[in-house]
């Protein structure tokens, strides 16, 4: 449904077998989510989280993923989309995006939430597989327990910088954004 909003043209099978064809030719896969919009459910959360389970990606995604809110910058063609009408506010300067809230309140709670876990588990050093099982449980998913030495030996950037993200807290209250 996600998907659909913001015309992607791209079904979850298509990423499925994006992921296959990529690894058949030796192509490392870091996917990039943007799961939290004004349309967001838990059970997209969820599926997030599951798709990257099912498809041996723990390791490929950086843990901010999984808190990432839709950037609704001036002149986006989002902002014309009429199921979003009933979601914006104003625009916000220093995010440099409209803010909107999510037609289910609960998952701005939840992304505020992943937020917060994510930022404290990255700076104590937390292994990704251990982050990762953090944000399972805290969307009602069960842990899986993966071994840490394997996600942690997939090479990463030092920092997560993403296109079409709102900045996270971490990012407002650094120097990066000035």
């Amino acid at each position: 449904m996600t998907l659909a909003h913001l015309d992607k043209g791209h079904t979850v099978a298509d990423m499925t077998d994006s992921v296959r064809i990529l690894r058949e030719n030796g192509i490392a896969v870091r996917p990039a989510w943007m799961p939290f919009t004004p349309w967001t459910t838990l059970a997209h959360i969820q599926g997030v989280l599951d798709f990257v389970a099912e498809n041996d990606l723990v390791g490929n995604v950086d843990p901010v993923h999984y808190t990432i809110r839709l950037l609704l910058p001036r002149g986006s063609l989002l902002l014309e989309h009429p199921d979003l009408a009933a979601s914006l506010d104003a625009y916000d300067e220093e995010r440099g995006s409209y803010q909107w809230l999510a037609s289910d309140p609960e998952m701005d709670e939840l992304q505020a939430r992943l937020a917060a876990l994510v930022e404290k588990r990255l700076a104590a050093d937390d292994p990704i597989s251990v982050v990762y099982d953090a944000v399972r449980e805290a969307c009602g998913l069960p842990a899986l327990g993966l071994d840490p030495a394997l996600s942690d030996a997939i090479p990463r950037l030092t920092e997560s910088w993403f296109c079409c993200a709102e900045p996270t807290a971490l990012q407002l209250g650094s120097s990066l954004l000035t």
